[in-house]
């Protein structure tokens, strides 16, 4: 830590797996620092922005932006808007395309983003890091970060790709204002019209591409846990999404004991877990018996 400047915990898990509502339960402990989407939307002059003393300034800018959009949620996930929101450090990273994850090329900027990140917050707490794109490279990640700790969440791969295939569709169907701010590649796209139709069509419920997409991702993310997640060794702790909602409070327990923090925060965690289980769609019901038969190993090992 006194090297990089922070002490990394990571969130992991595919995207809708349950990582930004456990990233949301940790930060609300107040025992670690965060990235939110101050810091990813401020990631280029977080370091002036600081050393200046301009802080307030910046996010009452951010603030006001956010109003002047009409940005009340996340629309996908409900997750209310403001600088404080938590978000990935995936849209930080130097080099993004279409999977932003860390490597030899990213590394020096995410580091960077990190420290900055870290500077306005208290020296003391180790920061709290989530990106989904990240799922399946932890090995690279526990490498370049040998005193990191990895915090696994598992969810059932059905209910994974349901979400995950309703949560493009979403953004699709209508431009989410916010994504657009945080997400380059997706404010691109909606401006190429003739491309953003194309994309509607190829990821519409018309073709099977987008579902067969999502399920070789996932799939393969849960395949990759399984051949090397023991590499981690006793830098990792797992949970499923099922033990969050069933038992918030003893799961984040636990979770701050692997973290060597005490729990002194007396948040209830029940009223900050609310899950939602959407109706699967026509698509992935027909492919239930497929994605649990791909995913079998994974459904036995967590007991979905």
């Amino acid at each position: 830590m006194s090297e990089l400047g922070f002490e990394p915990v990571f969130v992991m898990g595919p995207h809708r797996s349950g990582t930004t509502i456990l990233y949301k339960v940790l930060a609300a402990t107040g025992l670690f620092n965060v990235t939110t989407a101050y810091h990813v939307l401020n990631s280029a002059r977080l370091r002036e922005i600081h050393e200046s003393g301009r802080e307030a300034q910046a996010r009452a800018d951010l603030d006001r932006l956010f109003e002047s959009l009409g940005l009340r949620n996340r629309q996908f996930d409900a997750m209310p808007i403001s600088p404080d929101l938590p978000e990935e450090y995936a849209w930080a990273l130097r080099y993004q395309g279409r999977r932003p994850q860390l490597d030899d090329s990213n590394l020096p900027s995410f580091i960077q983003f990190c420290r900055d990140a870290n500077a306005s917050q208290s020296s003391h707490r180790p920061l709290l890091l989530k990106n989904p794109f990240d799922a399946a490279n932890f090995a690279y990640m526990a490498a370049a970060f040998p005193t990191a700790r990895f915090v696994h969440i598992h969810r059932n791969p059905v209910d994974v790709i349901n979400s995950q295939v309703r949560a493009v569709r979403s953004l699709l169907a209508q431009k989410n204002e916010y994504v657009a701010l945080v997400v380059r590649r997706y404010r691109e796209l909606y401006e190429r019209p003739a491309r953003l139709a194309l994309v509607r069509l190829l990821y519409s419920e018309r073709l099977p591409l987008l579902v067969t997409q999502v399920m070789g991702t996932v799939t393969r993310a849960n395949a990759y846990f399984l051949r090397r997640g023991s590499e981690l060794g006793s830098r990792a702790f797992n949970l499923t999404y099922n033990d969050l909602c069933a038992r918030p409070a003893h799961t984040i327990g636990e979770i701050l004991g692997f973290a060597g923090l005490g729990d002194t925060s007396g948040v209830d965690y029940a009223s900050l877990v609310q899950p939602r289980e959407p109706e699967l769609l026509a698509e992935v019901s027909r492919r239930r018996d497929s994605i649990r038969a791909r995913n079998a190993e994974y459904c036995r090992r967590f007991g979905f």
